[in-house]
């Protein structure tokens, strides 16, 4: 494939449209500065994920992702199913809702400077993590915030991103309760009353919950955060410490870093990764260390 061609799947309601608006601010100026462009829109779920994993069987040299969170989760799990060993690079021009992964790596969000960095970026290494059977770019995790995503999705889609996961977060936060739960931490066995556990390659979750503030998206590790038996008063405190960080100085609070965790419990817990559903305990989380490249902004 033409190295100078860039494959961009387009996500148009991602984010009420903002970055396919922004897409097809930018595409012209690619064109003119000598760049090939061909685009393929994702009409339905799953649409990304099968293009993206056709243009990485294809040998395609870079895949553009127009979108939000959801979207790059499913591009990148697309690229490393279409060539795991030599996946196609990733660029993303965002539009969705929170843009974890765009602030993870310090990615632009205005659409002029996405456009210069299609151009000018560099390429840059970095770790992918795996809930079982499914890649993840930023956090997954298990429990509290698993049921959260749930029962987001179950509200209408119209109310837009923020009101729906507040609003699932506050129901949630009426009757959830931890469940016992076997965990292990690389070799490390425990087994304790769980609220939740994120095994994140990136810092942040949602509006600016710093859930992982040691983790690094290069480090071949997760930065595993778990939450043990609170209390209802209790987890207000913790989930309000988590927008600054400082909640791993409590006393309910776990954290490490691991190259894989496994969580098992007897009541079947439910599971995300990148803020999508993947199913219910039990759940084995990896790193994998150095699995794709990103069109990144240089230092």
């Amino acid at each position: 494939m033409d190295p100078q061609e860039i494959f961009a799947i387009v996500n148009p309601v991602a984010g009420g449209g903002r970055g396919y608006r922004a897409w097809r601010a930018i595409r012209p100026a690619l064109r003119t500065a000598g760049r090939r462009v061909e685009e393929a829109v994702a009409q339905h779920e799953r649409q990304a994920w099968e293009l993206a994993e056709q243009a990485a069987r294809d040998g395609r040299d870079i895949v553009l992702a127009v979108g939000g969170d959801g979207t790059i989760h499913e591009v990148i799990n697309g690229l490393l199913r279409g060539h795991p060993e030599r996946p196609p690079a990733l660029a993303v021009i965002p539009g969705g809702t929170a843009n974890i992964f765009v602030r993870a790596l310090g990615l632009p969000r205005d659409p002029d400077a996405a456009a210069r960095l299609l151009l000018n970026g560099r390429r840059r290494r970095i770790d992918v993590g795996q809930v079982n059977d499914r890649y993840y770019a930023t956090i997954a995790g298990v429990g509290f915030d698993a049921e959260v995503v749930y029962r987001a999705r179950r509200w209408p889609r119209w109310l837009g991103g923020k009101v729906r996961h507040v609003g699932a977060a506050l129901g949630t936060l009426a009757f959830y309760r931890p469940v016992t739960a076997r965990i292990r931490i690389d070799e490390q066995e425990q087994v304790v009353p769980l609220y939740f556990l994120a095994a994140a390659n990136t810092n942040w979750y949602g509006v600016g919950i710093n859930m992982a503030p040691h983790a690094r998206v290069d480090d071949g590790r997760l930065s595993v955060v778990y939450v043990t038996d609170v209390g209802r008063l209790e987890v207000f405190g913790v989930l309000l410490q988590t927008f600054s960080g400082k909640h791993l100085g409590h006393r309910k609070v776990g954290h490490a870093f691991a190259r894989e965790i496994h969580v098992e419990s007897d009541v079947l817990l439910p599971v995300h990764a990148d803020g999508e559903p993947v199913g219910r305990t039990p759940a084995t989380f990896r790193c994998v260390p150095g699995a794709l490249e990103v069109i990144v902004p240089h230092l």
